[in-house]
């Protein structure tokens, strides 16, 4: 699967070990480990049951999804493109998507 970035500091960071940097030892390394799971992946389906509990988010977070890095922190991201796109009967088709956008990495619990 292709991953793209909304945002040119985490495109120039999240490829490498500057990410390390940014964020520290635990969480840029599953950054990092992520990131080459979605590019080992042949459509989000692939990443579904994987570790990281990939999950659709709702309310304000709406046509949004994430995956854990640690307890608290969470790589959000969406397909790219309109969500549209991806919709099969009213849901998100897992399958469809073949390419992310990573919006950007939180802590949104606020611990």
């Amino acid at each position: 699967m292709e991953v793209q970035y909304t945002k040119k500091a985490l495109k120039k960071m999240c490829p490498d070990s500057k990410c390390i940097r940014s964020f520290g030892n635990i969480i840029g390394r599953k950054i990092l480990q992520r990131i080459k799971e979605f590019e080992a992946a042949n459509c989000l389906e692939d990443l579904r049951n994987a570790p990281g509990r990939h999950e659709e988010l709702v309310e304000n977070r709406k046509n949004k999804l994430s995956c854990r890095l640690t307890a608290n922190w969470r790589l959000i991201y969406c397909p790219f493109g309109k969500w549209e796109n991806y919709l099969e009967q009213g849901s998100l088709s897992w399958r469809k998507v073949k390419k992310v956008e990573i919006i950007e990495v939180e802590d949104y619990h606020g611990n």
